[in-house]
């Protein structure tokens, strides 16, 4: 195995399959399967296929039936699960370090002999739909959605919802399922392990249940740059009482190397309970019960979003305080001491956030995902060389386009006004 950074190698099988490793004495095991992709690598008129195939390979294979893939974790104390992303999927248990073997057993069984019976893909379609259903009822959810439906333009891939629409899913097909899955091969899937176990161990166990995965399949989805575009849109729900906003813009890639700059300003705009943001428009004012900003990164573009949920009539003027604050960044540098407040907080919590092994997989997934290995330690020297200079130059190169999005989901007759808060046609 070759190492990565300090206590952390990769591997690749003769057929091609990275793994990754990171030994963890003492510590459980958290094994992960991961696919390089993601809702962004379907066809419009499959939109939803990626996160709807997630759910068929728990539902039986050539080995297992869907019951015995979970009696048999649930009888090592293990949890099992899986998630889909617009750029990756993934498929992890958490168990104890004696049962690597049976455990890699299964999840190399699910992403390689799923059935796809025709009436457990009718049924299945049901539950997506009604997933899908309870995030259209959910006005934080759908806020972000229209969101990157409005900023990207809702016919890039980007810019549709994971799980896809209750017309796509409607009309997905067995043959459209296997389409996707044919690009489960070599070259696509990898795997990542961290816990107590040797790295010969893991080898020998990785060679024996993934070591026959074809190395590939069929050609690449291609991946085109989303557009940028500003604007505003509001979804009338009269029944609600509440506006749920998102104010926003482009962001940076996940290689960016501004991103640390653009993690510190997020911190010290809308990042917890001593941001900005959350110390104004709810502490001092009292006009909303959540307020945050965050951050989005994406292979070739990214998000940079803030949140809010207030009654109709305190919109207008939450909306203007986050526009002031976020004129404040760009014209005025940070107090140096709001710079390291910052920082620590972001040291802080990335290493309480390490504590778990299933943490530290997920880590190094993404990180393989998007090809860019650095040791936490490093991740945490790079935001320490940050400077006041630089936090001032990412608000100005990000928010002085004026290329915002304003996505409000409430109740319209009450809300005419928010446009006119900010400058946005």
């Amino acid at each position: 195995m070759n190492e990565l950074y300090s206590q952390c190698y990769e591997d690749a099988l003769p057929n091609g399959l990275k793994v990754l490793f990171e030994p963890r004495p003492g510590r459980p095991l958290s094994v992960g399967i991961w696919v390089r992709l993601g809702s962004r690598d379907e066809p419009a008129e499959r939109a939803g296929v990626s996160h709807f195939l997630e759910h068929m390979l728990f539902k039986g294979t050539n080995h297992r039936t869907a019951f015995q893939i979970s009696e048999e974790i649930d009888a090592l104390g293990g949890y099992i699960n899986a998630m889909t992303s617009k750029e990756y999927t993934a498929y992890y248990v958490d168990v104890l370090p004696q049962h690597l073997e049976r455990v890699l057993d299964v999840l190399a069984d699910l992403v390689q002999n799923p059935l796809f019976k025709p009436e457990d893909i009718t049924k299945e379609k049901g539950v997506i739909l009604e997933e899908i259903r309870m995030q259209e009822d959910t006005p934080q959810d759908k806020v972000f959605e229209l969101f990157t439906e409005r900023l990207w333009n809702s016919q890039h891939p980007l810019a549709r919802p994971i799980a896809g629409t209750v017309e796509t899913v409607t009309a997905l097909t067995r043959e459209g399922l296997l389409d996707q899955f044919s690009l489960y091969d070599a070259r696509n899937l990898f795997l990542v392990v961290v816990g107590d176990i040797s790295r010969d161990a893991l080898r020998r166990a990785a060679v024996e249940k993934l070591g026959d995965l074809k190395p590939e399949s069929r050609s690449q989805p291609e991946r085109s740059s989303p557009p940028s575009q500003g604007g505003y849109h509001i979804e009338d729900r009269r029944e609600i009482q509440q506006a749920h906003i998102c104010l926003g813009t482009i962001g940076l890639a996940k290689n960016d190397p501004r991103r640390y700059a653009l993690e510190i300003l997020n911190t010290i705009l809308g990042g917890g309970m001593s941001s900005r943001l959350f110390k104004r428009i709810r502490e001092e004012l009292g006009l909303v019960y959540t307020v945050f900003s965050g951050a989005s990164y994406f292979s070739d573009s990214g998000l940079f979003t803030i949140y809010l949920g207030t009654e109709p009539k305190n919109a207008q003027k939450a909306l203007e305080i986050c526009w002031e604050e976020i004129n404040r960044l760009q014209q005025e540098p940070v107090p140096a001491e709001t710079l390291l407040l910052a920082k620590e907080k972001i040291k802080g919590n990335m290493l309480l956030g390490l504590e778990s092994s299933h943490a530290r997989m997920t880590r190094l997934g993404v990180a393989e995902v998007y090809r860019n290995h650095v040791s936490p330690e490093e991740v945490i020297a790079r935001m320490m060389t940050v400077t006041v200079d630089d936090v001032q130059r990412i608000a100005q190169e990000l928010f002085a386009r004026k290329l915002f999005t304003l996505t409000v989901v409430g109740p319209e007759r009450q809300l005419k006004s928010l446009k006119k808060a900010l400058p946005i046609s």
